[in-house]
């Protein structure tokens, strides 16, 4: 047999390893708000222009956003701050560890941030969520927005899209290109099963340039 060329099998390989990456950061983030997320929204004050927004207008922008990622430049401070106009923040740990904070209606509140990519190297997935200063079932229907702001939206950009079972009173639904994947996550509007559901956290991940 041939031996391998260690450069060219290298290369070959790093796609995959992003894609598996990713997925372990899907697995990761499966479930109802933790309280990992629910610290990062309260943690610290909230700039007045993350504050200003209506859930519908910040799921506006989110998907404004979303139909902009081409690849995983595109998961930029820079691109999300120019296509959502929140202001995020830059975290200690480098320029490509970040988020933002806002609040909405109510005590409900929501955050945007970089889930944490290798040292030295561009985030590959961004992770919205909301969540409530009570338990995870309050009732939605101030900040209630459904599946078809993304779905028609998504499928009309080409995304194909697909499912898999609800879990612990939360749904899935994916939507893929062949470098960008968005899944979001949804509950039921005003208790945990419920066959109106609203929007509670979407993940986006793309594949590196090139």
């Amino acid at each position: 047999m041939p031996k391998l060329d260690s450069h060219l099998l290298a290369t070959r390989l790093a796609p995959l390893a992003c894609l598996l990456a990713a997925c372990a950061c899907a697995s990761t983030t499966a479930g109802p708000t933790s309280v990992q997320e629910k610290a990062t929204m309260t943690e610290s004050a909230s700039p007045a222009s993350n504050d200003s927004l209506s859930a519908q207008q910040l799921h506006d922008r989110l998907l404004a956003w979303i139909l902009s990622v081409n690849d995983a430049r595109d998961l930029s401070v820079r691109n999300i701050e120019k296509h959502t106009g929140l202001s995020m923040r830059i975290d200690t740990d480098g320029p490509n560890s970040f988020r933002g904070v806002g609040a909405l209606t109510g005590a409900w509140r929501y955050s945007l941030s970089s889930v944490k990519p290798a040292p030295g190297t561009s985030p590959h997935s961004v992770l919205f969520s909301m969540g409530h200063s009570g338990d995870n079932h309050d009732d939605m229907t101030p900040v209630c927005v459904g599946l078809e702001h993304y779905q028609s939206a998504l499928t009309a950009a080409g995304f194909k899209a697909s499912q898999r079972p609800p879990r612990l009173g939360t749904e899935y639904r994916f939507f893929r290109t062949e470098k960008v994947s968005v899944r979001v996550e949804l509950r039921g509007k005003t208790k945990l099963y419920d066959e109106q559901l609203c929007v509670t956290r979407v993940f986006i991940s793309a594949a590196p340039y090139g």
